[in-house]
Parts: structure tokens; C-alpha cells; sequence
């Protein structure tokens, strides 16, 4: 029996655990049994044993190199059936090397997150690779045309016109049609660069990037359209990556990919690894980047380059294109496709740019500058008249000072008129709160109802929306204290969206740093919150912790959703008392159609769990187990990715470091695994000499 080392990392392990990585490698069972015999008896798998035991006992474990062997006995017969399998049957008894890795669970493992190592060990080319992406090409038989179209400006160096230029005839797949915009000035660099290259076209421009843009597409002559920046260097396999992303999703109208930066020296750095599409994101800057991928007949639909947009041509197009056919036309390809030189990676948004595409939805809202961050927009949708009820619920017992800490911020310093505070009493019995509760009951503004029943998070809250009397309801912990006076316009101003589910605050611990900027599914097998304790001022991985956008999940510690929607949904699953029941509630809002959102722009301290103490017995340890394990026996494999998230971010982190190793398949596995699947293509374009495989 074997089992893959990530099946058991969890949440509630520590750090060793966490960073502990290991892909491609198997768990040797026997051996552990054989160098701890005293486990024989343990009720469940041994990886198991020593994940949730072994690692806090100091004990050794061993897991088989996959990648090792297959690099080392490349015989066809190994391709029929994993490696380890292989071992087992056939490479012991014909005595063929393995290599294994041992951990001593005594001994915590450093983890190198820098860029230039990432690159080096996943994302660098060499001839190998470069004979299995042609391997790739002719085995599924990729043959699109594309016309890769550019505008070239003389107000770039004559070093990096010729080295865009050569980007793109170094391309590894060679069907495709170039057509470069140049000015005249710099006709004769990309002239010089080309020596006659039949596969580009160049035109005369010096107009802006929608003139240019435009003039392009008139003589492009293929079906997809590959637009380019002056400043975007193309990396090889590009267009080899947007062909087999065209073969897995043939109806798929416009592709973008990931981006780094590149400097003189051809040194990566800073590198976007990017979500799948996320409208509320988007709306702050153009995600897409300068390399994208569109359907011909796509752009004809959505009126063509508009030449208002100036030098925002491309961001327009994609904001018309998701007015027409919204979020589901962009697809993701997880891998770093272009290099940019000399500007930032993000495009700055133009306000102009965004509000036009509001106006065209008929959303009446302000775009401004993002406060925190040059060359971002953050937008915010204007509120009704007549203000919307909120009822704010506040599960609470005993701890009267901690609670009207809470509630005195609360009614002091929210400018939001409508709402109403319902106070959830769940047993207390200190003549203090009791007092406490006399006192505010004066305010016409609160009310307390009270629930006798063991503590659960979501009983609570359900009860007091039932009594709820507000349009929305917000849940909020007691151990909560405001720091923005406008934190519910923010938060109202999204939840009225009828596309918008759940929405979620920034949560700072009283040592201002982070303890909430978004919910991600996947961390630890189920969840976690991104850029947790980065401290304040520091705008996280991609700027993403001070952006609004649509995310998996956000914390109920404050959450705020139309009455209506948390009704329809279930409300809060009472079988999860106290761990995991908001993230199931958001993923069941989710998948009923809406997007969940997180804003920087509600700010709060959050005093964790500061009236219930931490997780820290033996019971309370056992019932978030259960709770785990309620959420991956719901949700299944869905809990690997994160829409939110990119494959090449680690799982095993909250602080949105890089994925050592990514968890984006190379094209020596995806060879493999059509050679395993077999069939058709396979039998009719066999390309056993351009198989190898890497790790």
C-alpha cells in the first residue's frame, strides 16, 4: 500500500508539518513498520501515523523518488504503470537503482521561497524540455495559427525592440503570423532584427495604442489574435502553451497568462502568478497583462478596438468583452508566458477606462484612485436613498467588558444609520453582563435574545437571523472593534450587487498585523486566510491584500449578506459548531451562483477568540478534527484549488510564498499521462524519442 505524502497535511498542524514538501514522492509503509514496530497496531495508514504522530515523536520516515526513477529507466515498459508500482514488481529483482529521501521527524526543513531558485528548479528551459513541448505539439497534432500582433515604439531602447522582436521568431511554436506596428524610427531595428523573416508584416503607426491596435487587426488574417506590449518579451513556449490551453478548451474565447519582470540581464524577478478570472480584482487594474489571446470573431463581436481608449486599449477590450459574455470567456493559463521590461507588470487602470464599462453596465458608482497603492483603482458602488436595514449579530457569554469594548466602538463610530445590534446571549451568568445588558437595552438599537443550548457558532447565528429584521445581516464576533467609521457603507455597497454573496472585512490584530484578507480553500487541505500577519503598511503578495476582489471564502467573524441569500443557502451548517462552518456557508453561496468578496476598506481590530480561549484540549482538538474532516468529505478534490489562488503559490503558507513544487503539471506529465491513457492520437503519431521525462 502507498499513499502521496500531501494527503494528510492539515490545519491543525504545526509548522514542521507545513514545511514539510514533498511532490513526485511515494511513502515507503513498509519500511516505516519495519523501523517502528510499536505502530503495527495504529488505525490508519502509517503516512498517516506519522504526519499526525511520528513527526512530534522524532521518528524517520522514507518515500521513493518517482521522479528519480523515472529519469533513470526510461525503458517504455516503466510508462505502462507508475514508478513505485514498477519498483516493487520489477526494479527490486532486477536490481535497478532507487533513490529515497528521509526525514527525521526531529528536524525542521528549511524552505528557499526565493524567485531565481523557483525558476532554476521549474521554469527554466532546456533542450529536453524544448524536444517535449515539440513531443507535446505533434502528439495531439497542435496546429492553430496565430497572428501575434504588437505595436513597436521608438521611445524604446533599440536593445529591447530587438529583443521583443526576438522573442517572438524564437518562438517554439512556429504557426503563427507576426504583424508589428513601428514607427519610423524604429522600422530599421526591427528590419535589422528580422533579416527577412516571411512571417512578419510590418505597418506604419504613430498613433496610440488603440490606433495602433486597430490598424493591426485589420491586417491580422488568423482566427486568434495574440496582442503584445512594446515592452513584452515573449517566453518560448508561449504560443506552444496558448495552443494545447486551445486543444484542452477549444470554445475558450480569451486566454491570459502569468507574468514576471526581466531586467537587462535577462534576470527574472517579481514575478504575478495570477487567480482565474476575478471581476472585482480586474476592476482595480488590468489582471490580464499585456500577452493575451483572443478569439478573432470575439473581438468583431464586442465592436472592435474602441479608439476612446487611448493607451488603454487592451484593458477595454477585456472590460467589453465580460460585459458580453462575462467572466467564464477568460481563461488562466498558470504559467509564466511573458517577461516584461521596463514598466510594471500591472497595467495602471485609468479611471476613465473603468467608469466608462460602469456606465455601460448602468452601475452608478465612484472609481478613484486606490488609496493605498499608484496606479490601481478601487471602486465603490453607490448606495439607495433610503438605506437598507442591517442586523448586526453578536453571539456572546459572560466577558461584559470585552463585550462593550465591542459595542461601544460599534455604536460610536459607524456613520451607517440604518441598522439594528442583536445580541446573542448563549448562558451567561455573571450579574455583570446581566447589568451590562440592562444598560444597553436602552439604546433602541439593540436587543438581546438569549440561547441556553452548549455553545455552537452557527445555532447562534441562526436563531438571530430568524429575529433579524434588517435586509442584510451581518455576523460579527464580540471580540470585534471598528476602525473605519464607514466600514458598513463599504460593505453594503458590494452586498447590494445581485451577482455578490458573502462580504468579508480586513481583520488586524491589536499588534496591527494581519489576521484576515480573504479566505483561500486549499491551505492545509482546507482553508486559510492570505497574507496572515504581514504588518500594516505592507500591501501583500501582488498588492492583493489591499484590493477589493471576489474570493472562495471570507471569515464570519465579520460577514455581511443579504437576509434573503443566507436563508435561500441554508444558513450556517449547525453539524460545524465552531470551526470551518463560514467557509462552508461561503462555498455553498458560492455555488449557488454569487461571489464572495473581500474589502480592505472595512477595517477592524479583532481580539481572536478572546471570549472562548484557544483550541487547546483534547476535546476541543478531536472536534475540529471532525469538522475537518466534515469539509473534505463535502467538498472532495474541490478543496485542491482555489479559483482565487494560483497552482503556483503554496498551500502550506498563509504569507503567499511560492510553491516549492508548483502544482501546475510540466509537459513531461502531461506526456506521461496520454501515453498511459493511450488511444488514437497516440497510436497514429507515436513520439516514444521525444518522451522524457523531468522532474
Amino acid at each position: 500500500m502507498f499513499v502521496r505524502a500531501q494527503d494528510y497535511l492539515s490545519s491543525g498542524f504545526d509548522a514542521r508539518r507545513r514545511h514539510i514538501h514533498i511532490s513526485g514522492r511515494v511513502f515507503d509503509e513498509a519500511w516505516y513498520l519495519e523501523n517502528n514496530a510499536d505502530v503495527a497496531g495504529y488505525d490508519g495508514s502509517f503516512e498517516q501515523h506519522f504526519f499526525l504522530h511520528g513527526i512530534d515523536e522524532g521518528r524517520k520516515a522514507r518515500f521513493f523518488d518517482s521522479h528519480w526513477y523515472y529519469r533513470n529507466h526510461k525503458d517504455s515498459g516503466l510508462l505502462r504503470m507508475d514508478a513505485w508500482t514498477h519498483y516493487c514488481r520489477f526494479g527490486i529483482h532486477e536490481n535497478r537503482a532507487a533513490r529515497f529521501l528521509y526525514i527525521h521527524g526531529g528536524v525542521e526543513r528549511p524552505i528557499n521561497r526565493n524567485y531565481g531558485d523557483w525558476v532554476w528548479q521549474f521554469d527554466t528551459l532546456n533542450d529536453r524540455k524544448v524536444q517535449n513541448l515539440h513531443g507535446l505539439r505533434l502528439t495531439l497534432g497542435l496546429s492553430q495559427k496565430f497572428s501575434v500582433v504588437a505595436a513597436i515604439s521608438d521611445s524604446d531602447s533599440p536593445e529591447l525592440i530587438r529583443r521583443v522582436v526576438k522573442a517572438i521568431k524564437d518562438q517554439i511554436y512556429e504557426t503563427f503570423e507576426a504583424i508589428l506596428a513601428v514607427t519610423p524610427a524604429a522600422r530599421s531595428i526591427v528590419e535589422g532584427e528580422l533579416k527577412g523573416d516571411k512571417r512578419f508584416t510590418l505597418i506604419n503607426t504613430s498613433g496610440t495604442e488603440a490606433e495602433s491596435y486597430s490598424k493591426l487587426l485589420e491586417a491580422a488574417k488568423t482566427d486568434h489574435v495574440a496582442f503584445m506590449r512594446s515592452c513584452d518579451i515573449l517566453d518560448p513556449a508561449a504560443l506552444v502553451w496558448v495552443a494545447y490551453g486551445l486543444h484542452e478548451r477549444p470554445q475558450a474565447q480569451v486566454f491570459y497568462a502569468d507574468e514576471d519582470r526581466m531586467d537587462t540581464e535577462d534576470m527574472r524577478k517579481d514575478p504575478y502568478f495570477k487567480p482565474d478570472f476575478n471581476y472585482e480584482l480586474f476592476l482595480t487594474h488590468n489582471m490580464l497583462g499585456g500577452f493575451t489571446v483572443y478569439r478573432r470573431d470575439l473581438i468583431e463581436a464586442v465592436g472592435g478596438i474602441d479608439p476612446e481608449a487611448g493607451d488603454d486599449a487592451l484593458y477595454d477590450l477585456a472590460l467589453r468583452v465580460y460585459e458580453q459574455r462575462g467572466g467564464d470567456a477568460f481563461v488562466h493559463i498558470p504559467r509564466v508566458l511573458n517577461h516584461v521590461r521596463g514598466r510594471a507588470v500591472y497595467r495602471e487602470a485609468q479611471v476613465a477606462t473603468v467608469n466608462r464599462h460602469l456606465k455601460r453596465l448602468r452601475k452608478s458608482a465612484e472609481v478613484m484612485k486606490a488609496p493605498e497603492l499608484e496606479g490601481y483603482n478601487r471602486v465603490r458602488y453607490a448606495l439607495p436613498k433610503r438605506l437598507p436595514k442591517v442586523s448586526i449579530l453578536i453571539p456572546t457569554r459572560d466577558k461584559a467588558e470585552l463585550l462593550r469594548f465591542c459595542l461601544g466602538s460599534l455604536l460610536e463610530k459607524t456613520s451607517y444609520t440604518n441598522y439594528e445590534v442583536i445580541i446573542i446571549d448563549n448562558g451567561s451568568v455573571e450579574p455583570e453582563t446581566f447589568a451590562y445588558f440592562e444598560e444597553v437595552k436602552a439604546d433602541k438599537r439593540v436587543r438581546v435574545i438569549r440561547d441556553e443550548r452548549p455553545f455552537n457558532f452557527s445555532q447562534l447565528n441562526n436563531k438571530g437571523v430568524a429575529q433579524a429584521k434588517g435586509s442584510y445581516v451581518c455576523l460579527m464576533n464580540n471580540d470585534i472593534e471598528i476602525l473605519t467609521p464607514d466600514w458598513l457603507e463599504e460593505m453594503v455597497s458590494f452586498a447590494q450587487q445581485p451577482d455578490v454573496g458573502c462580504v468579508g472585512a480586513r481583520l488586524w490584530y491589536p499588534d496591527d498585523t494581519l489576521q484576515h484578507g480573504g479566505v483561500l480553500i486549499g491551505f492545509f487541505d482546507v482553508a486559510g486566510h492570505m497574507h496572515k500577519h504581514i504588518k500594516r503598511g505592507e500591501t501583500g503578495y501582488a498588492n492583493r491584500a489591499s484590493l477589493h476582489q471576489s474570493l472562495s471564502a471570507v471569515t464570519a467573524a465579520v460577514l455581511l449578506i443579504r437576509k434573503e441569500t443566507y436563508n435561500a443557502v441554508g444558513g450556517l451548517d449547525e453539524g460545524l459548531a465552531v470551526a470551518f462552518n463560514d467557509v462552508d456557508f461561503c462555498l455553498r453561496v458560492r455555488d449557488a451562483g454569487y461571489r464572495n468578496i473581500y474589502t480592505p476598506y472595512a477595517e477592524m481590530y479583532h481580539h481572536e477568540s478572546a471570549s472562548r480561549g484557544a483550541e487547546d484540549s483534547p476535546e476541543k482538538k478531536a472536534r475540529e478534527q471532525r469538522e475537518i474532516q466534515t469539509i473534505k468529505t463535502r467538498y472532495g478534490q474541490s478543496m485542491r484549488r482555489c479559483p482565487a489562488f494560483s497552482p503556483n503559490l503554496s498551500l502550506t503558507s498563509e504569507d503567499m510564498s511560492f510553491a516549492f513544487p508548483p502544482r501546475v503539471p510540466t509537459v513531461e506529465d502531461i506526456l506521461i499521462d496520454l501515453r498511459k491513457r493511450g488511444g488514437d492520437v497516440l497510436d497514429e503519431k507515436p513520439v516514444t524519442s521525444l518522451v522524457t521525462i523531468n522532474s
